[in-house]
């Protein structure tokens, strides 16, 4: 019997699971497919899509003044650039000093802790405005809007979503049936919520459909388009470290805002992001509100897809989170991951016998399905099937 292919078994499946040509007077259960996007994904859609090697490895012109003080009461005096390591342990020394008063420094308190965090993360949203800049929503509109002229690979990715998205429920008796399709990732950017607006249409809006793991006080700095999303409509969009529209508001909530911001708006008040640290730091406000929800979307999911996360072994608690999509043996029968990465495909087994161990014991009851090769690589097949279909 011939294998079939990652992008085969995939077609299937949301063949399988789409509410599409299917007898409508019998209920068609729900089937969530969540997709776990790291920073390859968004390489996948722009090479000019920072890692985190390069996103956070700042050049002396990116060292504000408060931070520079900051760094020359911790000891550094070699200022004429950040790489990555030091970045986390800086970020380190910040989060320690936060959680244990006692380790603070003579002239710490939490309040400059406070604006120091406040700089950084001012620092990282104009660092990758730099790189690659961000398509903020420069009008009263919801939608953000994708590029002008996007490239072949551009018009695949967005091709491969509209597909996906022609498969979810079309029903109309407030029953969720069918596939749905969630997010979780660790990206700060929009690209997600681009694509979701651009597969919905010109007049509708991901704001209406896509539930972040917490409600936000005003979205676009106007009243929120909906407080209580409904469960027959909602998709999950989590973002696990935060986003660059996401503010803490002074009520104590977060305000959602695409808008574009202005040098001094992000001195001000920057984004809330959960910055990379030799000992990440997930006690926060932002990633305590949203991190049961993350739990329970992998939870309910039957199919995850793992698309530009290498797993990393300093991850500790994210990959304890992946552990939540199949806890126990019995919980992995029933349920299929994806794996796309450039990692062989041996390796990608590994990596997710790290998280699963009991895959590696009675492998021929799991579905784990890598794939060696790049987003692009994978969506290219799979629509080939389709047009050949």
């Amino acid at each position: 019997m011939t294998k079939l292919s990652s992008s085969k078994i995939f077609q299937e499946i949301v063949k399988e699971t789409s509410y599409k040509n299917k007898d409508y007077s019998k209920l068609i259960s729900l089937t969530n497919m969540t997709f776990f996007l790291g920073a390859g994904f968004s390489k996948s859609w722009d090479l000019k899509y920072p890692t985190g090697q390069e996103l956070f490895s700042l050049d002396r012109d990116d060292i504000t003044d408060d931070f520079l003080e900051f760094l020359l009461s911790i000891g550094y005096t070699d200022l004429s650039n950040i790489q990555f390591k030091e970045f986390k342990e800086i970020a380190y020394q910040i989060s320690m000093q936060k959680k244990y008063p006692s380790l603070r420094r003579r002239y710490i308190d939490e309040y400059n802790l406070e604006i120091i965090e406040n700089e950084i993360s001012s620092i990282i949203t104009k660092r990758f405005n730099k790189l690659v800049p961000i398509n903020y929503i420069e009008n009263a509109s919801y939608k953000l809007k994708l590029e002008q002229n996007p490239t072949r690979n551009q018009k695949k990715i967005v091709s491969f979503f509209n597909w996906l998205e022609s498969h979810t429920t079309g029903d109309t008796d407030q029953i969720p049936e069918g596939l749905r399709i969630n997010f979780i990732t660790t990206n700060y950017d929009f690209l997600v919520e681009s694509i979701l607006d651009e597969t919905l249409g010109e007049d509708d809006t991901h704001l209406i459909y896509a539930y972040r793991g917490f409600t936000p006080k005003t979205t676009n700095k106007v009243k929120t388009p909906t407080t209580i999303h409904r469960h027959w409509l909602v998709q999950n969009l989590i973002k696990l470290n935060g986003g660059f529209e996401i503010f803490g508001s002074n009520d104590q909530g977060f305000v959602v805002d695409y808008t574009k911001k202005t040098a001094r708006d992000l001195d001000r008040n920057a984004p809330t992001l959960i910055l990379p640290n030799r000992e990440q730091d997930y006690t926060g406000k932002y990633f305590q509100t949203i991190f049961p929800k993350a739990v329970r979307t992998l939870q309910e999911s039957k199919i995850l897809v793992i698309v530009g996360y290498s797993i990393p072994e300093e991850d500790a608690l994210i990959r304890l989170l992946l552990r939540q999509f199949a806890e126990e043996n019995v919980d992995g029968t029933e349920k299929v991951i994806f794996f796309i990465d450039l990692m062989d495909e041996q390796t990608q087994i590994k990596k997710l016998e790290s998280i699963f161990p009991y895959h590696k014991r009675a492998r021929n009851r799991y579905n784990i399905i890598p794939f060696e090769g790049t987003f692009i690589d994978w969506i290219n097949e799979i629509l080939s099937i389709n047009n050949n279909a």
